[in-house]
């Protein structure tokens, strides 16, 4: 009997790693990370301690000199020009400050389920905080959702800390027109202030609630967001952010929720009742 031999498929050999070679590759892997996340907590502390006190010292010394200059001179003119440079380089230092403080390996989460995390930061007695979403989701680019997450955390810690606050809303509302986030709370935070804070007109040295702010005004202006201040319906205050949409904000804007409207009794300005 004869046989036709037929010729079969033979897989290619290709070399496989060996297993203690996938496990250093893993091991450099992970000690690179760790080696970058270090060095970017290096920066940070450096830029910290370093580049953005210089610059609080120089805006306190204009200040200083302001106070001596004689009013409507060129002097004060130059010193006020001064003051406004310094604004202007404090609110860029902390958001590169923000932005080497982010963490870049955290989990990949939609906005909405990283704000109901505020839900479970706080003790109920302590602060109520909730979540609201309204109309749907538009996709946001990472460092957009970590950025407003960002906002409202601060918001949230300045309502219970600072504001003495027994409720928190933190509404997120979406349109095609763009995004709007807004924290709102029933405590009683000062809101000539708080908007002094947001146009730079604090220095922000002691920490705390200053920088917290000024760090989130900084982001803001960076991302080249809307940011404002206003009266709640909640009796507190209503930290509003409002993100564009792909093709730039209209003038209307995106929908603002009811509760962070600003309520009647704000429209005489910037007033602290």
């Amino acid at each position: 009997m004869a046989y036709t031999a037929v010729p079969g498929y033979v897989r290619p050999f290709r070399p496989q790693p060996s297993v203690p070679a996938q496990a250093a590759r893993r091991h450099q892997s992970a000690v690179q990370q760790i080696s970058a996340e270090h060095e970017r907590h290096r920066l940070a502390r450096e830029l910290h301690d370093g580049a953005i006190q210089e610059v609080l010292a120089a805006g306190l010394a204009i200040d200083l000199c302001l106070a001596d200059a004689p009013a409507g001179s060129p002097m004060q003119a130059r010193l006020e020009h001064a003051k406004r440079l310094t604004a202007t380089a404090m609110r860029r230092l902390r958001s590169s400050l923000q932005n080497l403080r982010e963490d870049a390996n955290a989990p990949d989460e939609e906005l909405p389920d990283m704000l109901r995390r505020l839900e479970a930061r706080y003790c109920p007695d302590q602060l109520q905080v909730s979540v609201e979403v309204s109309g749907s989701a538009a996709p946001l680019a990472a460092a957009v959702r970590r950025s407003l997450f960002q906002v409202a955390s601060e918001c949230v810690f300045n309502a219970a800390v600072h504001g003495g606050a027994r409720r928190a809303v933190v509404r997120l509302s979406y349109d095609r027109e763009g995004t709007a986030l807004c924290i709102a709370d029933d405590g009683r935070g000062k809101l000539k202030a708080l908007r002094k804070i947001i146009r730079g007109e604090v220095p922000g040295t002691g920490g705390g609630y200053h920088l917290g702010l000024a760090d989130i005004a900084a982001r803001a202006e960076e991302m080249g967001w809307t940011l404002r201040a206003d009266r709640s319906d909640l009796g507190g205050i209503a930290v509003t952010v409002v993100v564009p949409g792909p093709a730039g904000r209209p003038a209307a804007g995106p929908a603002v929720p009811p509760a962070c409207r600003p309520a009647h009794g704000d429209r005489r300005g910037d007033t602290d009742g």
